[in-house]
């Protein structure tokens, strides 16, 4: 099979191999043909693939049981119970969904779930979710709000990139890590809530860049690290505060916030001048010229 035949075959979750070629899951030889497979199998009746009456398309594996794809004609869906994984890809650019609700029990929304669904302007996701994969929700720009449960730990990168129609956002306690560009344009986001005992200890490279509705931030005291870019371009940012527990700051972290002259921190100056990169995200963020520190300002 020639190299890349099946590149980009993004659903192709099974492969029936009855050639004597080597063919195993996730690899990317013989023409990816196995490289976004869940199952390969030699033998007739090896496929754990089967298709509802309502069009749902789905893989069982032993007591999971995971969304593969739908193939049904309604825009407004309700998943049937017993689904345990949203699966990569499953909706993959479905532009007439418009709305759509997770059963509990599911655990995890996979990478690019729901991406480019442009129609999409409802989800409601369980309590039971822990995980939201990268890109889940990518490019799905009629999403005007979206309820990210308790028990999410981690938001994958490019997660709600360029859901523009967002305004909103609460980001749960237990979670631990923002993936890079994680809402990347979302121009509309006004407000970002980081919920009250929060576990948050990084925020990813470019995470909010371009959220040029956002007005101000304050960064929860379990974050150590900032990524490069993270509220690169927010132009309407007019105040931040930044917890002592950050001991890295990436480059150019609130470069282009024209509105922000000045930055809040929360422990002395002494600390502020020992955070890694310091020296050149100050050279960069030329609009900032005094850093409030609890003993004294810094002026840049």
């Amino acid at each position: 099979i020639g190299n890349s035949a099946f590149y980009g075959c993004y659903k192709l979750v099974e492969v029936y191999n009855k050639s004597t070629l080597s063919i195993s899951k996730g690899n990317s030889s013989n023409g990816y043909v196995g490289y976004y497979a869940k199952n390969v199998y030699k033998t007739e009746g090896g496929s754990k693939l089967s298709t509802t009456e309502d069009g749902y398309i789905l893989y069982t594996d032993g007591s999971s049981t995971s969304l593969v794809g739908y193939i049904g004609s309604e825009t407004e869906l309700t998943i049937p119970d017993g689904i345990t994984e949203t699966n990569r890809y499953a909706f993959y650019y479905c532009d007439d969904l418009t709305s759509i609700t997770i059963p509990d029990g599911v655990t995890s929304i996979g990478n690019e779930a729901f991406r480019g669904c442009s129609g999409l302007t409802s989800v409601m996701i369980p309590d039971s979710v822990t995980s939201i994969g990268e890109a889940a929700f990518e490019s799905c720009y009629r999403l005007t709000s979206i309820t990210i449960p308790d028990g999410v730990t981690s938001i994958g990168s490019d997660a709600f990139e360029y859901c523009s129609g967002l305004t909103s956002i609460t980001i749960p306690s237990g979670v631990r890590s923002i993936g890079e560009f994680a809402f990347h344009y979302c121009s509309g986001l006004t407000s970002v809530t980081f919920a009250e005992g929060s576990k948050l200890t990084s925020i990813g490279r470019e995470a909010f860049e371009d959220c040029s509705g956002l007005t101000s931030v304050t960064i929860p005291d379990s974050v150590t690290t900032i990524g490069n870019k993270a509220f690169n371009g927010c132009t309407g940012l007019t105040s931040v505060t930044i917890p002592s527990s950050v001991t890295t700051i990436g480059n150019e972290p609130f470069n282009g916030c024209t509105g922000l002259t000045s930055v809040t921190y929360q422990g002395t100056k002494a600390q502020w001048v020992l955070i890694e990169s310091y020296f050149i995200w100050a050279y960069y963020d030329s609009y900032i010229s005094i850093i409030h520190c609890t003993d004294g300002d810094i002026e840049l």
